[in-house]
C-alpha cells in the first residue's frame, strides 16, 4: 500500500492480518497513490451513548452501535468517549468487533455530586461514597474516569463540585490503575485546580490561563475546548443571560489561548460532545480555525495529536493497526475535505469508498 501524508512524505506499508507490515517484493495492492492520508480522524470528547436532540437517558443501546458505525464510515478511527449515564459504550466495546467500530477508550458512568449535574444522571458521590465510587468508575471504564468539576447553582453560577485535594486523589487512584482522568469545567477557578491536581484532560476549560497551559503542557496534558458545544449552550441560555455572557467571555479566552497551546506543549484536541455526533468531528476542526487556530494545528487536533494522546506517536509504524483515511485533496489546504474522505480503511478492510 502506497500512501501520501499531507506533508508530502510518502509512507509505504502493506496490510497483513489487520496490522501494518513492511512489504516484500511487488505490492499486491496500491491504495491511495497520489492522494493524501491520515491515520484516522480522532474525536477526543465523544459520547456514543448520547442521542442528539432526544431524551438523553432513554436512548437504546442499538443507537450507540449505530453512532459508532456512522463515525467509522466518516473516518473517525479513534475516539475518547467521556462517559454517560449508562455503560452502553463499554458494552459496545465488549460486543462489537473492533473492525466494525472505531478504536475507543472510554469512561463509564460520569461522576458528580448531589445537585452537581443533571438530576438522576451521574453517579453522585458523597464523602461517604467517594472512595468506593471512584474505584467503581476506574473498574467499569476502559481507560478513563470522567468528573463533572463544576455546575451552576441558582443565584451562584458555576460552583466547584470537588476540592483540589479530592481531584488529586482521583488522579492518584486512576493513574495507579492505568486510567486517566477527564474533567468538565466551565467555572473560573476550577481549571487551575484541576491542572494543579494533575488531571489529564481538561474538557471545555473556558477559563484556563497561560500559567495553566504551561503547567499542563509540561506534562503533555490535554485540552478539549468543544467550541461547537459551547456555542450551542450560549444559544440555549441566550447570549444576554448571565450564563450566556459567562460562556461568551470564556470563549473569547479560548480564542486567545488556543494558538498558545502547542507552544506550551499542550495536546489541543478536537471533540464533539453532544451537539453534533462523532461523525462530524471535522466540523469542530473547522470551528477551531474560525477561532484563529492555524489549519495545520487544527489538523493535528483532529488527528495526529489525538494519536499522541493515545500514546501512539507513529500510527503507521509496523505492527500498528492498519487504519488509514484517504483524501483526494490536501486537508491542510482545504480543511473541509476532512468531511469527505475518499476511502476509509479499518484494520486492513475498506469500510467506506
Amino acid at each position: 500500500m502506497h500512501l501520501n501524508h499531507p506533508s508530502g512524505e510518502k509512507v509505504v506499508r502493506d496490510i497483513v492480518d489487520t496490522v501494518w507490515e513492511e512489504p516484500e517484493g511487488i505490492a499486491d495492492q496500491t491504495l491511495g497513490d497520489g492522494q493524501f492520508s491520515l491515520p484516522g480522524l480522532v474525536d477526543s470528547h465523544a459520547h456514543f451513548a448520547a442521542p442528539i436532540g432526544e431524551d438523553w437517558q432513554t436512548d437504546p443501546y442499538e443507537k450507540t452501535v449505530e453512532r459508532a458505525s456512522k463515525a467509522l464510515a466518516a473516518g473517525v478511527l479513534l475516539a475518547f468517549d467521556k462517559g454517560w449515564s449508562n455503560l452502553n459504550t463499554v458494552r459496545l466495546l465488549d460486543e462489537v468487533p473492533p473492525g466494525d467500530r472505531p478504536e475507543i477508550e472510554a469512561a463509564g458512568v460520569i461522576n458528580a455530586v448531589p445537585e452537581g449535574y443533571w438530576p438522576d444522571f451521574a453517579r453522585e458521590l458523597t464523602d461517604e461514597t467517594f472512595d468506593d465510587g471512584i474505584d467503581q468508575s476506574i473498574e467499569e471504564g476502559r481507560g478513563w474516569v470522567k468528573l463533572i468539576g463544576d455546575w451552576p447553582r441558582r443565584g451562584r453560577g458555576p460552583v466547584a463540585n470537588f476540592s483540589e485535594s479530592r481531584l488529586a486523589d482521583v488522579v492518584t487512584r486512576a493513574t495507579a490503575s492505568g486510567a486517566r482522568v477527564a474533567i468538565h469545567t466551565m467555572a473560573r477557578d476550577v481549571p487551575g485546580a484541576a491542572v494543579r491536581a494533575g488531571v489529564h484532560s481538561i474538557e471545555h476549560g473556558l477559563f484556563l490561563t497561560e500559567d495553566d497551559l504551561a503547567d499542563l503542557g509540561a506534562r503533555g496534558g490535554m485540552w478539549v475546548p468543544t467550541i461547537i458545544r459551547m456555542e450551542a449552550v450560549v444559544d440555549q441560555l441566550g447570549a444576554e443571560s448571565t450564563g450566556g455572557r459567562l460562556i461568551l467571555e470564556g470563549l473569547a479566552n479560548v480564542r486567545r489561548l488556543m494558538p498558545l497551546a502547542a507552544e506550551a506543549g499542550v495536546l489541543l484536541l478536537a471533540g464533539t460532545d453532544v451537539t453534533v455526533g462523532a461523525h462530524d468531528v471535522a466540523l469542530e476542526a473547522q470551528k477551531m480555525v474560525s477561532y484563529g487556530l492555524p489549519a495545520e494545528n487544527a489538523l493535528r487536533a483532529v488527528s495526529g495529536d489525538g494519536y499522541r494522546a493515545a500514546h501512539r506517536d507513529d500510527p503507521f509504524a509496523v505492527g500498528s493497526p492498519a487504519d488509514v483515511v484517504i483524501f483526494d485533496v490536501n486537508p491542510i489546504e482545504e480543511l473541509g475535505a476532512l468531511s469527505h474522505p475518499a476511502k476509509v480503511v479499518r484494520l486492513g478492510r475498506v469500510v467506506q469508498a
